[in-house]
């Protein structure tokens, strides 16, 4: 999908699948999902077989209500959610260059004083943002695992390609040739 649609972010999107498989697996009918991290929308894509590359955000809003495109907008929107119906799980998926949104540090202050027990949020820790390493960019100098509702998963970016793991942020806006693209194919189905 991401190849043929000359697509970036591919290494953002294999660095989330697991965790938009945990949330697919929890998630009740009626919760809600908001996509945050839109630079690994190509996986949500794949596993929930909706929408196109070429029309993004979403295609179909049965997985998901809403996705983002500016960091940190994910948050507020399923904060809003969660607060006008607190007998609903609202699961949220973030990048962990969001974490350094002041929005997202406004929620999670509303988050605890509204006790907004049914705001799930997951921060794919995959360590890189845009132009490089979170560590060497605007560090986050603690591990907040489970601090604040939050569950920060560590990934790997490019996970399952080996030569996007070793090359880590360079995959970021880099697309696949046809060469790499075969390459990929192989490794993955494997």
């Amino acid at each position: 999908m991401s190849y043929e649609a000359n697509a970036c972010h591919l290494g953002s999107a294999l660095s989330c699948v697991e965790i938009l498989l945990e949330i697919f697996r929890k998630k009740k009918k009626d919760d809600y999902f908001i996509f945050s991290k839109a630079s690994g929308i190509a996986a949500y894509y794949a596993i929930t077989e909706q929408g196109d590359l070429k029309n993004y955000p979403l295609g179909d809003k049965k997985y998901a209500i809403w996705a983002g495109g500016s960091l940190g907008h994910g948050l507020p929107v399923a904060t809003g959610l969660a607060l006008a119906d607190k007998k609903r799980n609202v699961y949220v998926l973030m990048s962990d260059a969001e974490m350094q949104e002041g929005t997202t540090w406004e929620c999670l202050l509303f988050k605890k004083q509204h006790k907004l027990i049914n705001l799930k949020i997951y921060a794919d820790n995959n360590q890189y943002q845009a132009c490089g390493k979170i560590k060497d960019i605007l560090d986050l100098p603690w591990d907040f695992l489970k601090a604040n509702g939050i569950k920060r998963i560590k990934t790997i970016k490019g996970k399952g390609i080996s030569f996007m793991e070793k090359e880590g942020n360079v995959w970021h806006y880099k697309n696949l040739t046809p060469e790499l693209y075969e390459t990929s194919l192989h490794e993955l189905t494997d």
